[in-house]
């Protein structure tokens, strides 16, 4: 039985995008990333991994292939990735500005 995997590359690059995000919030200096900003990008990630695994199991299963389990996991990893970027975000120490 062939396997899907057009769909990987997309899941790979989200996860990417979601472990570069962390690393930028770790080495920052102030206030660079708003967290509108971080919501919108984890938001958006974990909708587009959704979309594309639901798709790939109608394609899966419209064309008869086997599931991917790669892109699965990917998945999988997506979603502690993104809870950290907000962990991360929610208890880094800000400076204190005075207005």
């Amino acid at each position: 039985m062939e396997t899907f995997v057009m769909l990987r590359p997309v899941f790979i690059l989200l996860v990417l995008t979601s472990i570069l995000v962390t690393i930028f919030l770790i080495f920052q200096k102030g206030e660079k990333v708003s967290g509108r900003t971080l919501f919108f990008v984890t938001s958006i990630s974990l909708i587009i991994g959704s979309v594309c695994l639901y798709s790939s199991g109608y394609i899966v299963d419209e064309f008869g292939l086997g599931g991917d389990p790669v892109s699965f996991y990917l998945y999988m990893a997506l979603f502690p990735v993104s809870l950290l970027n907000i962990l991360l975000y929610s208890f880094k120490p800000r400076p204190f500005i005075e207005t």
